[in-house]
């Protein structure tokens, strides 16, 4: 049960220098993240996570990371602190959904 418990703390942490290795790479792309890969970045949560990638879903990519003010549930400073991690990178050929 210890070397169970000590594996699973490895694997948390490797996950969590994911991000921060993600940011020193150029940052998380708020188009193509998963909702596991944006709830890791600083300032986002689960519930954020989720709301970001629905509201790409719906109303297409993210065109600036100042947009994401736009996602239900999001607020100044949850923005400010992703701002550190996150870009935007449109995907060629995709279009908004407005």
């Amino acid at each position: 049960m210890k070397r169970s418990l000590i594996s699973a703390l490895a694997l948390a942490l490797c996950l969590s220098f994911s991000a921060v290795a993600s940011a020193e790479d150029g940052g998380v792309n708020v188009n193509t993240a998963t909702q596991q890969e944006l709830s890791s970045v600083p300032g986002l949560n689960a519930d954020l996570a989720k709301a970001i990638v629905k509201y790409r879903e719906e109303m297409g990519d993210f065109m600036s990371i100042d947009e994401l003010a736009d996602v239900p549930g999001m607020n100044r400073d949850a923005l400010e602190q992703a701002k550190q991690t996150l870009r935007v990178d449109a995907i060629s050929g995709a279009e908004c959904n407005c």
